[in-house]
């Protein structure tokens, strides 16, 4: 039903026309169901407090009653029990005296009828105490009317054989009590004006020997507890406990002993069919006079009854009931209907008009969304269409570049085997650059070796130069020496000639010396041209020396930094090794890498492709929002 009807409601009525409808609904039927809720809860709990309450009462009156019945009853067998009795018995079998006190049959019935009026004094609730004989005589009687104590003399005592109290009683067991049903006093077959209601209590008496004598009666106002009833029952009416409640005692019958109303009281007295079955339901008057108590609730009244029962033995009974009004019990019910309704009109007067403006201002603020999800949607699809060329375009990028990895990883793997050989060579090379620094090492020493002798020869040759220097100044001296010797031999001469003969052998020693002079000089020209010759051969070692020597030292410095090249060469090899090896490391984990990458491009490929699914699905998916869109746009 609910399906068909959401089924329907989109085909039939606009959105702003749905949402005032729920509105109402979602007004009205909670408020309804609260209200059932409510009134129900309500309806259950004042039904049980009334239950509860009425059956209390019922009880609390029937016990009353029930007190005040078992007091007459109480008081009617300690009579039944008393020494006068007894006296009377015996003084009455044994001629008027009593042959165990010696009382005579009147002193006996003079106490007697004291203690009646004793009691009768103490209890002015007895109309009525007698004491009759097995015949149905009466030996002693005293009457009341609730004022004045009268004691009846013994020309006006009756005989009360063929009454039913008496019949009853003096069947019973001695100690049972009879108890005879409620009814109004009547006095020479008449019912007394006023109405004086009254409940007879009798036992048996028996004598010594077991012998029934005769029976104690009581008559007892039952106006006492009625009235008692009835002040209760006003007493209510005053409270306005619930209105309109009232309370019955019937008899077993279910005529009525005490009613609001007087005049269906006693019907069965003055032959009326006043009674409980005449007002009420029959299934009511029957559940009430067949249970000993109960709750009834027949949808118009609620009863509560309780049972008195002075003689579970006798078939006579009293019950107490109490009647209220279901409308009144129930009156806070209809209050609370009453006001439920007005909350519900009151509710829907302020809530319709509220929902029905913001349902429109709901249903405007739909449509600039449909208006906006349309165009968003437009957008959408060419976002869409983008998306997936550009997926397509990603698709086919990762294929080249998982072929170039692929390359790059087939290089990658040809460059760890190149720089493996690579390292190899470099390894054979630093021992090579290891060999040659160690010959250099060595002619290094050598050069230090050559160094200091080419050293040692040019301070020979500057010595040898000195000295063919000093040579030089000596042939220089011997060539002056010599020169001066011919100045000196030409001057001889000169001498010699101006002395003639006698100069002669000392022209010839001249001469002589003059010659050897020239020798001398010529010897020491000789010895300067050999020295000027051993200078330039010495300068021409000199220079070649220091060439040698500069030479020397260029071929020591230059293998001093062919060490330093072989040293350099050699680390710089050696770095190269370890290079070599750190890039055959790299190679190895960039091949690691690619082959990652080969297999991460694999799954961006495969998410690629799935992107390019989802993005079909997703268009799909757009299109049916653009169609659930239109939808609704048509619905607003």
């Amino acid at each position: 039903m609910l399906k068909k009807l959401f089924k329907i409601l989109p085909s039939q009525f606009k959105l702003q026309d749905q949402f005032i409808i729920l509105l109402i609904f979602s007004t009205i039927i909670p408020v309804f169901i609260v209200g059932l809720y409510g009134i129900y809860s309500s309806s259950n709990i004042l039904s049980e407090v009334a239950k509860e309450k009425m059956e209390a009462e019922s009880t609390k009156e029937a016990n009353k009653i029930n007190a005040f019945l078992n007091g007459v009853s109480d008081d009617v067998l300690l009579l039944s029990k008393t020494p006068p009795i007894q006296g009377i018995i015996r003084a009455k079998e044994n001629n008027g005296t009593d042959g165990q006190t010696n009382l005579s049959y009147n002193a006996w019935v003079g106490q007697l009828q004291i203690l009646f009026t004793a009691m009768m004094e103490r209890k002015p609730h007895y109309m009525q105490l007698r004491y009759i004989d097995e015949k149905g005589k009466e030996i002693v009687r005293v009457d009341s009317d609730g004022g004045n104590i009268k004691i009846i003399s013994a020309a006006e005592l009756q005989k009360k054989g063929d009454r039913p109290y008496f019949i009853e009683t003096i069947k019973l067991t001695p100690g049972s009590i009879y108890v005879s049903p409620v009814d109004l006093k009547q006095e020479n077959g008449q019912i007394e004006t006023p109405f004086k209601p009254v409940i007879r209590y009798a036992t048996p008496i028996v004598d010594s020997s077991g012998q029934k004598r005769g029976i104690v009666i009581a008559n007892v106002f039952a106006k006492k507890f009625i009235d008692a009833f009835k002040e209760v029952n006003k007493q209510a009416e005053e409270e306005n406990a619930y209105e309109g409640k009232e309370k019955f005692i019937v008899n077993q019958n279910g005529y009525y002993i005490s009613h609001p109303l007087p005049e269906k009281e006693w019907g069965f007295e003055f032959q009326k069919e006043d009674k409980l079955d005449q007002d009420f339901p029959p299934e009511v008057t029957r559940e009430i006079l067949n249970k000993e108590k109960g709750f009834i609730d027949n949808g118009e009244y609620l009863f509560t009854f309780d049972r008195v029962d002075p003689s579970p033995n006798q078939p006579e009974f009293l019950v107490v009931l109490n009647k209220v009004p279901h409308k009144s019990v129930f009156a806070a019910v209809n209050s609370f209907k009453l006001v439920a309704f007005l909350i519900i009109i009151l509710s829907l007067a302020v809530v319709l008009p509220l929902g029905f403006i913001r349902a429109r201002q709901i249903v405007n603020l739909i449509k600039q969304l449909v208006n906006i999800i349309s165009a968003s949607i437009q957008q959408t699809f060419c976002g869409l269409d983008q998306q997936a060329r550009i997926a397509g375009q990603q698709a086919a990028s990762v294929h080249e570049t998982t072929t170039t990895m692929d390359e790059l990883e087939a290089s990658c793997r040809q460059s760890t085997q190149q720089a493996k050989a690579a390292t190899t060579a470099a390894q054979q090379a630093l021992t090579l650059a290891e060999g040659g620094s160690q010959a250099v090492k060595e002619t290094l020493e050598g050069m230090f070796i050559l160094e200091k002798k080419v050293s040692a020869i040019a301070a020979q040759i500057v010595h040898l130069s000195e000295q063919a220097n000093q040579i030089a100044s000596i042939s220089q001296i011997v060539s002056d020496l010599a020169n001066q010797t011919n100045m000196l031999a030409l001057n001889s001469s000169v001498e010699a000639v101006r002395a003639g003969e006698y100069g002669k052998g000392f022209a010839v020693v001249a001469n002589e010396i003059r010659r050897l002079s020239d020798q001398s000089q010529k010897s020491a020209e000789k010895i300067n041209v050999l020295v000027s010759k051993i200078q330039k051969a010495i300068n021409s070692t000199v220079m070649v020396t220091e060439e040698g020597t500069k030479t020397v030292k260029t071929g020591l410095e230059n293998a001093q930094k062919t060490d330093q090249a072989f040293a350099g060469v050699a680390d710089a090899i050696n770095y190269m090794v370890v290079n070599n090896q750190q890039i055959s490391l790299n190679l190895k984990q960039q091949l690691d890498a690619i082959q990652q990458v080969v297999q991460a491009m694999d799954i961006i490929n495969k998410g690629a492709q799935e992107t390019a699914a989802g993005i079909n699905q997703t268009k799909l998916g757009t299109e049916q929002l653009s169609d659930v869109a239109l939808a609704l746009k048509r619905m607003v």
